[in-house]
């Protein structure tokens, strides 16, 4: 069951779980109920707010990954119960969309997450969104922005693998934008030079079923899994010979702005990347020779990469985990929380 949960660490340790209140949605009314589900957050995160604060002291440092919570950040605040405010900018949802509902939705949402400019520290996933805020005149041109991308974890590449036996590995959320249409499309050109090749779907999402069905029309074999655990991804992923991405190439859609968190997953375990060019981040994993980049919908160059990547199979190994270690969390986050 999904719930919203409040859990309190001591010294590395839950010392109390707190069930907030969930009001679940249908897809089909996502949008029309987004506003109350917002003001009930808002609520629920300043009446717990104040409950920490009477338990504990003031709080020292209110950190968000969501512009609507860190303008709820400023509030609190303003109020005295936190000391400072960090907004980690991970998003940007251009405004033009062509859904009118959609629209008004990001343009609302944008006129709380513009007032987070006043947070103690902002800092950014990288300069195409910082871009997207200068654009709006947010912040000045000459803005020195502190860029913060998405770390990893410690590498843990599994030994003896046989990258002849082709089995790619998709993680994320399932919807179209991710781009798993790309894969499933090219069944037949996967399946014609790499026989008994497998795909491992992990991951929920609103278009599930749909992928579902068009993997069962398909010659390519494909294994889904819906929600799993981090050790389950662990397990999947250490058992898979090369990690897909194949975003769908639209400026309009918020991927497009972010830091493709799977594809630092896949680094974590060694895993050779295929992913198409449209992260700032994709261009240093071509050029470390951790990944290769194709065009989407482009089958015969997903083939080739393919090919290419099992030619070579453990010089890629060993780049994804060297790239992997550049953005180890412990060398990167700390700065971001130095206020």
């Amino acid at each position: 069951m999904v719930t919203n949960r409040l859990t309190i660490y001591e010294n590395k340790k839950i010392v109390e779980e707190v069930d907030l209140f969930y009001l679940p949605v249908p897809s089909s009314l996502v949008f029309l109920i987004l506003p109350f589900r917002s003001f009930l957050n808002f609520w629920q995160i300043l009446w717990q707010s104040q409950k920490l604060r009477k338990k504990y002291g003031k709080i020292d440092i209110y950190f968000t990954v969501n512009g609507f919570a860190a303008w709820i950040g400023l509030i609190l605040r303003q109020l005295g119960i936190v000391d400072k405010t960090i907004y980690w900018v991970c998003d940007y949802y251009p405004m033009d969309h062509k859904s009118r509902i959609i629209k008004f939705m990001r343009l609302l949402y944008w006129q709380f997450e513009k007032r987070t400019v006043s947070s103690d520290k902002l800092a950014f996933h990288n300069q195409r969104l910082v871009d997207a805020w200068q654009k709006h005149r947010i912040l000045l041109k000459k803005y020195k922005a502190l860029l913060i991308p998405i770390a990893t974890s410690e590498t843990k590449v599994k030994k003896g693998k046989n990258p002849h036996k082709v089995k790619l590995c998709f993680l994320g959320v399932l919807k179209k934008s991710q781009g798993l249409d790309f894969i499933i499309d090219s069944a037949q050109e996967l399946q014609a030079t790499f026989p008994g090749i497998t795909v491992e779907v992990m991951g929920p999402g609103i278009d599930e079923g749909y992928f579902k069905k068009k993997a069962a029309q398909s010659l390519l074999k494909c294994n889904f899994y819906g929600y799993v655990t981090d050790k389950e991804i662990h397990n999947i992923l250490s058992h898979s010979t090369i990690g897909v991405a194949p975003y769908l190439p639209d400026p309009d859609e918020v991927s497009y702005y972010g830091d493709p968190g799977k594809v630092k997953r896949y680094l974590s375990l060694g895993l050779p990347v295929i992913t198409t060019p449209i992260h700032e981040f994709t261009k240093e994993l071509e050029s470390s020779r951790a990944g290769i980049l194709v065009e989407y919908g482009n089958s015969k160059q997903l083939v080739k990469a393919i090919k290419k990547i099992n030619s070579n199979y453990q010089t890629f190994s060993k780049n994804a985990a060297d790239l992997n270690k550049k953005y180890f969390y412990k060398d990167i986050y700390p700065k971001m929380f130095d206020v």
